[in-house]
């Protein structure tokens, strides 16, 4: 009882403290009984919010407020218009850039949700012009910042034994002989403190300071300075981000229902969207991102991997602030397109070594957390707040169909692959199904490549296969491919931005052939090949 009290008293306290509208019309007379967990809780969320029907009638009508009009002028401007106006009069690029400049502010005050929509879009020159790209990209870490006094409040309430000076940019530990770092040379530097911060990037959950780590050597008494990056979390995250998961979660449910009566699909959107919607909130806890970040450092160290991963301190770290080493590079996308080429074979290795290796993954490489080291030779992956875990079954499963795509081998690809990942169920009789799958995978997939434009004609083309897979057989999507998709998305949008005739599956064929071969063995993977292009001449004929 006295915990939900105190949950409750926090959670009433923040509500009245915060600038969101969203928040003000939270009855806490009626509802205190229910409070937001701090891990993520899908029947916890779904019961606080379900008791606040006024807030989430207000944030649907606050969402339709600010989409419906940017239909309207978007339809106006590029469908109507041209059937009336001269064409030769209209300045296309001025219209797409003002376009583009109402979208970046619409989904900057809709919030983290449809900030990471933008993110995703902000990569993809298959799919939205240059001038549109270049302004949504201000979503990675362009948004408009929370003020300072309230970033450093943050730090001084989260990291409970600093203080803040006078100039509000510089904090000192108040029993610093008791306060040493995360090194292995602890026993020998302890930490003063911290000083002068400064605003570098904002982004959706958070925004990133530059500081000095200031620490003293017990020894000889000197002093060492350490560039250092602390993220601050902005505040009421955690109710923003769950409301916009209810509602999701719920539209999920209405796609179950309306598939289940149109269709023979077995339900699965829910799930899917539950998968996101579990790393989405986790993704809160920087004390986990703490956590996944050394321990993907130490798993890829294990393997060699090229890639660098800055240290964290922990000390400097709490739920709602993280600290690491400061990364001296420039962005992935923002490198020269013969850099691009060069390191995202590795990028597309990193992630499936993380996929079909280590078992858990990365799902949020964007702009904003793919860096290249000032020598221009070494990939920087940050932001370790969005991941997933894969179990082994699956990730076998994945390395087994991933060699009988590339090899065309459908045969084995649907009749055993797609039911051991759970797109089909177990005992279904797939001979009417290949036939169908097989023209999807080939013209859909394999002949497009990467090319979206030429992916979606390819698609347009074997509509009717499509139309007969999803609603004539009972397909479905495992949960964990919300998170995969994702991923595998942002990293293939950078990687077109540097090579437009760049070929993810392609790509991945060198690690995932290597892989296999070390899951059955050098007899095995050449008797899998061999089947595989037999199977494929046999399809061929």
């Amino acid at each position: 009882t006295t915990s939900k009290t105190t949950a409750f008293s926090q959670e009433k306290h923040e509500a009245e403290s915060s600038s969101s509208s969203v928040l003000h019309h939270i009855d806490y007379n009626s509802s205190h009984r229910y409070y937001l967990p701090r891990e993520y809780d899908r029947e916890a969320i779904l019961t606080y919010w379900s008791h606040r029907p006024i807030t989430v009638v207000s944030r649907l009508a606050t969402i339709l407020s600010e989409f419906l009009p940017l239909v309207v002028h978007y339809t106006r401007d590029f469908h109507i218009a041209p059937l009336v106006t001269d064409t030769s009069i209209i300045n296309k690029e001025e219209l797409q850039r003002n376009h583009a400049v109402r979208l970046r502010e619409s989904l900057t005050k809709l919030g983290p949700a449809f900030v990471k929509l933008g993110q995703q879009l902000s990569i993809r020159p298959d799919l939205l012009p240059a001038v549109v790209l270049k302004e949504l990209q201000q979503l990675c870490d362009s948004v408009k910042p929370i003020e300072d006094k309230i970033a450093f409040s943050t730090i001084v309430n989260e990291l409970g034994n600093i203080i803040l000076s006078d100039d509000d940019s510089t904090y000192q530990y108040r029993n610093n002989h008791n306060n040493q770092n995360d090194d292995d040379d602890s026993n020998v530097d302890i930490l003063i403190g911290v000083q002068h911060l400064k605003l570098v990037a904002s982004a959706s959950l958070g925004q990133v300071y530059k500081a000095t780590r200031i620490t003293r050597n017990k020894k000889s008494n000197s002093i060492k300075k350490t560039p250092i990056a602390m993220k601050i979390q902005r505040p009421d995250m955690s109710s923003k981000v769950s409301l916009d998961l209810y509602l999701l979660t719920n539209y999920g449910k209405f796609l179950d229902v309306v598939f289940g009566v149109l269709t023979n699909q077995i339900p699965f959107h829910e799930k899917f969207i539950n998968c996101f919607a579990q790393g989405s909130y986790e993704e809160l806890d920087y004390i986990k991102e703490a956590s996944n970040q050394t321990y993907f450092q130490n798993e890829f160290k294990k393997r060699n991997c090229q890639v660098h991963i800055p240290n964290v301190y922990n000390h400097l770290t709490s739920r709602k602030v993280i600290s690491m080493d400061w990364v001296h590079g420039i962005k992935l996308a923002e490198a020269n397109p013969e850099v691009i080429r060069k390191l995202i074979p590795v990028g597309v290795e990193l992630f499936l070594t993380q996929l079909l290796d280590i078992g858990s993954f990365h799902s949020d490489p964007h702009p904003g957390n793919l860096y290249v080291t000032d020598n221009g030779k070494t990939l920087c992956l940050l932001d370790f707040g969005l991941c997933a875990n894969i179990d082994l079954k699956s990730r076998l499963a994945m390395t087994t169909a991933l060699v009988h795509l590339l090899h065309g081998d459908f045969d084995s690809l649907i009749s055993r692959d797609a039911k051991d990942l759970g797109f089909l169920p177990n005992d279904l009789d797939v001979t009417e199904l290949k036939p169908i799958l097989t023209k999807i995978l080939t013209q859909g997939l394999l002949e497009s490549g990467s090319n979206l434009h030429a992916r979606k004609t390819k698609l347009m083309n074997i509509s009717n296969e499509l139309n007969q897979v999803f609603f004539e057989h009972p397909f479905s999507v495992p949960p964990f491919f919300a998170l995969i998709t994702r991923g595998l998305g942002l990293l293939e949008g950078i990687a077109l931005s540097g090579d437009p005739d760049f070929d993810i599956f392609q790509a991945s064929y060198p690690y995932a052939s290597r892989k296999a071969a070390q899951i059955y063995g050098k007899h095995g993977w050449s008797w899998l090949r061999k089947r595989s292009l037999k199977t494929r001449k046999v399809d061929a004929r």
